[in-house]
């Protein structure tokens, strides 16, 4: 019989509600409205800690299935265990749902859930469906988590090797020119509601700001890009991309 693995839950949570440090963003809101999308937006400036949220209740309270997000996981683990190697035929697109299936048996179900409770990834009874758990509504993650996970990644603070955390950071590199560099990852579903996350950071003049935009619609018509595009907007209207941040 199959053992079940229960994920105990301890916050890495980033988030402090204070009066101080929290913008709430109807603005954000209509973007996402006008997207066609509903779901949250938050972005943190790394130096004071200020944050820009839209949508806080399901920000900080709403567990969601990851997605293909996940596999930064076994990505970083594969690095640090040598199951990849840094050339290029590492640099596979997490599209590429086979690819990482294939990876994460390779690494085999114990020391992934040893893994997913030793950062504290999400909570839930992680199925033992290893074909996609991480999709299947048993381990759920809120965006608050999502984006300690991406802080945490970025300052090379994960219990991996700080060569695999650097080599998983030029894999989310997107773009990169004078004014800034933008790194993420998305992820999305048409099984769930339509659901996408995208997450990572934005520099300009060596300041990181982080982000994590979770969406659903029920239009599942091109939702990477769809959801790409928005978050380029929203940092767009914030005043991204033009090197002043």
């Amino acid at each position: 019989m199959q053992k079940i693995f229960v994920v105990i839950f301890l916050s890495i949570s980033i988030f402090a509600c204070t009066p101080n440090n929290v913008k709430i963003s109807a603005t954000i809101g209509q973007q996402i409205d006008s997207a066609g999308m509903q779901g949250s937006f938050a972005l943190m400036e790394n130096s004071s800690e200020a944050f820009t949220v839209y949508n806080l209740s399901a920000y900080k309270d709403s567990g969601y299935a990851p997605l293909n997000t996940f596999f930064a996981l076994p990505i970083l683990i594969g690095f640090d265990q040598g199951q990849l190697n840094a050339d290029t035929n590492t640099w596979v697109s997490l599209d590429s749902t086979a690819y990482y299936q294939q990876l994460v048996k390779q690494i085999g179900r114990t020391t992934l859930l040893q893994e997913i409770d030793s950062i504290h990834y999400g909570k839930g009874i992680v199925s033992a469906n290893m074909d996609g758990f991480w999709k299947d509504g048993s381990l759920l993650i809120t965006a608050d988590e999502q984006l300690g996970f991406i802080k945490r990644l970025y300052f090379k603070a994960l219990p991996f090797q700080k060569r695999s955390q650097e080599l998983f950071r030029k894999m989310i590199l997107k773009e990169q020119n004078s004014n800034y560099q933008l790194s993420y990852l998305v992820a999305t579903d048409t099984a769930l509601g339509n659901q996408a996350w995208v997450i990572g950071y934005i520099e300009e003049n060596l300041h990181p700001y982080f982000f994590v935009l979770h969406t659903n619609t029920s239009d599942g018509k091109d939702l990477k890009n769809r959801n790409i595009n928005l978050l380029k907007s929203i940092l767009v209207k914030e005043g991204f991309f033009k090197g002043v941040r």
